[in-house]
């Protein structure tokens, strides 16, 4: 029955939340060719290339280990992406595997010791970066809410154990991790002896369990305060 309810508190969240972005002028599209969002970043002016960890340079990502999903405009300009790719860790922890991925992806040199979420983090583990809004929705808080419905998406695709993803410290300290979803926010979440390539070594790791993420399914935030449904 739980698992049910679960089911059921998703898929009316994320129903919520197209109602949300359609109010606001923005429509949805979920995709799962990591080509085509290659492409679609490389393409906007404003935007990043697209990170290693979603790249088909380094990774081939297959529909059952990965979906991105873009906002787009009335004029159909995309305005905002979210991804999320899904690691089978088993017993293994996220430390062990920065080990052997990150120094890979950006160079550099990791340390041993790591965050303490980092520690823990192992089983079915989903990273969830490229996180963007163009500027002319800057106030929309529409990077919010677009987390919220991928992280609703994710466990309900994937029944994930764990979702992480790094953010600056400012953007941290700002609230907006909270904004995203992420209760737990971790300050210099990867450690380095050589600097890496392209990423700050600064970063939060923010990460949520699985009954984090059921939790925030079956409430809604208002002004950072949860109440029940």
């Amino acid at each position: 029955m739980q698992k049910v309810r679960i089911i059921q508190a998703v898929t009316k969240k994320i129903s919520d939340i197209e109602a949300t972005l359609s109010d606001k002028g923005v429509a949805i599209e979920m995709c799962e060719d990591f080509q085509e969002l290659e492409k679609i970043c490389n393409s906007i002016e404003d935007r990043k290339r697209l990170s290693e960890p979603f790249s088909a340079k380094y990774f081939d990502i297959l529909p059952r280990d990965g979906f991105w999903i873009r906002g787009f405009d009335q004029d159909g300009n995309t305005v905002s992406t979210q991804v999320m790719r899904l690691s089978e860790l088993g017993e293994i922890n996220l430390a062990t595997l920065w080990q052997q991925q990150l120094k890979r992806l950006h160079g550099g040199k990791l340390m041993a010791t790591s965050s303490p979420g980092a520690q823990r983090i192992n089983g079915r583990v989903v990273y969830h970066g490229d996180v963007w809004v163009d500027r002319s929705c800057a106030r929309m808080n529409l990077g919010g809410i677009m987390s919220h419905l991928a992280l609703s998406v994710a466990l309900l695709k994937w029944a994930p154990d764990f979702v992480y993803g790094f953010m600056g410290e400012r953007l941290c300290l700002s609230g907006f991790a909270l904004k995203e979803g992420y209760f737990h926010c971790e300050p210099i979440g990867s450690h380095w002896v050589e600097q890496p390539r392209e990423i700050d070594p600064s970063d939060w790791l923010v990460w949520m369990g699985r009954h984090d993420l059921e939790y925030l399914a079956e409430h809604k935030m208002i002004s950072g305060l949860l109440y029940s449904q």
